[in-house]
């Protein structure tokens, strides 16, 4: 789903946290847990005592939100925004997701080898006689491996 960009405050003065976390997709306790951790910073309020999020708060909380979407910790978006290493943005977030992708792709594989391998138990016990006794099916359950992989013994 693609959401739009929060809006901009007609009076200049930021967001709402119900408007933000609106048009973010999340909840205003969700914001507020955000800025209780730090990965959002606090924003002034209202004359009338109400959360007011002004432009970079609103890109933060936007940039923490995709973050999270994409699979990063409450705590690695936290470090990346506090990030005081003298590397731009630019270079922090390249190199946090360089390391995410080369994460990912390393769970695909693993996650592609546990799907060949449960197809060819499936397979196996399909393969089965109709009539067989729960050993024979276990039994080929148990034997069966992936093409071009040897048997486990499990």
């Amino acid at each position: 789903m693609v959401r739009a960009r929060p809006p901009e405050a007609p009076d200049g003065g930021g967001l709402l946290v119900g408007e933000l976390a609106a048009a973010l997709g999340v909840t205003p306790k969700t914001l507020r847990h955000y800025e209780k951790l730090g990965v959002v910073p606090s924003p002034g309020r209202g004359a009338n005592g109400y959360r007011r999020y002004p432009a970079d708060a609103v890109r933060r909380a936007r940039l923490a939100v995709k973050l999270r979407a994409l699979g990063f910790t409450l705590p690695a978006v936290r470090a990346l925004l506090a990030a005081t290493d003298g590397r731009s943005m630019r270079a922090r977030l390249a190199s946090e997701l360089d390391q995410k992708v080369q994460e990912t792709a390393l769970q695909i594989v693993v996650l592609q080898g546990r799907r060949d391998e449960m197809e060819a138990r499936l397979l196996a016990v399909f393969d089965a006689p109709p009539g067989a006794d729960a050993a024979a099916v276990c039994d080929a359950f148990l034997g069966a491996a992936p093409q071009g992989t040897a048997p486990r013994i499990a």
